[in-house]
């Protein structure tokens, strides 16, 4: 399942494609667009990125129909925020070779009987105090409490289930309100992902985000 699919149901409640769900909104194109871009502009060599701003990649595929954003001048403020937020966020890192990119990985969860599919945008490992740190990072248009709150669970969940203990970090930008999440592996409890990711497999109803 697509990232916007489960923002999608997460606001409406509703499953993924049923009549009263809306169509794509700007938000959806806008998303598509980031994803794209920060793909794109992490797949490239660090020279080829020191000549390449991300702009670039993003206009590539940013929506021309203006009729989907309320008026042209919050098209307008969306592109520019965008290209400002996607700017800061990618020039500490242009030297670096993030280790997956909207990557969709699988694990069993013998806990939850289940298998849990994740869609990465961004997993990096570096080096912190002579020990390898790994960072996952998500990217989201707009704020949404809780989508962080589900894909932080569904991350530890991931995480504890593949590799036997959490991520050391995660990160969940929400670009259009300049906010940045940063939870860390201390403040992770599995168990308690685990609570989580069983209500949303029981809400969903079919399971959209699992593959039994």
């Amino acid at each position: 399942m697509l990232d916007y699919e489960l923002e999608e149901w997460l606001r409406s409640q509703k499953a993924p494609g049923c009549p009263e769900c809306p169509k794509l909104t700007w938000q959806h194109r806008v998303q598509y667009a980031v994803s794209y871009a920060i793909n794109d502009y992490f797949s490239l060599d660090p020279e080829v990125r020191l000549h390449t701003p991300i702009q670039v990649l993003l206009n590539r595929r940013w929506p021309r129909n203006r009729d989907v954003f309320p008026d042209p001048l919050h098209y307008w403020k969306v592109y520019n925020d965008i290209i400002g937020q996607l700017v800061r966020i990618s020039e500490p890192e242009i030297y670096e070779h993030p280790i997956a990119l909207y990557e969709k990985w699988d694990t069993p969860v013998a806990e939850l009987d289940l298998h849990l599919s994740v869609i990465f945008q961004a997993v990096w490992q570096r080096q912190k105090d002579q020990k390898p740190w790994v960072t996952v990072q998500k990217f989201l248009v707009e704020d949404h409490p809780e989508l962080v709150r589900a894909f932080t669970h569904m991350a530890n969940v991931f995480w504890n289930s593949a590799f036997g203990q959490a991520p050391d970090q995660i990160e969940i930008f929400a670009l259009l309100d300049d906010r940045k999440y940063t939870i860390t592996k201390e403040k992770l409890d599995f168990k308690q992902s685990l609570d989580y990711v069983y209500l949303l497999a029981e809400t969903a109803g079919e399971r959209p985000f699992f593959d039994a």
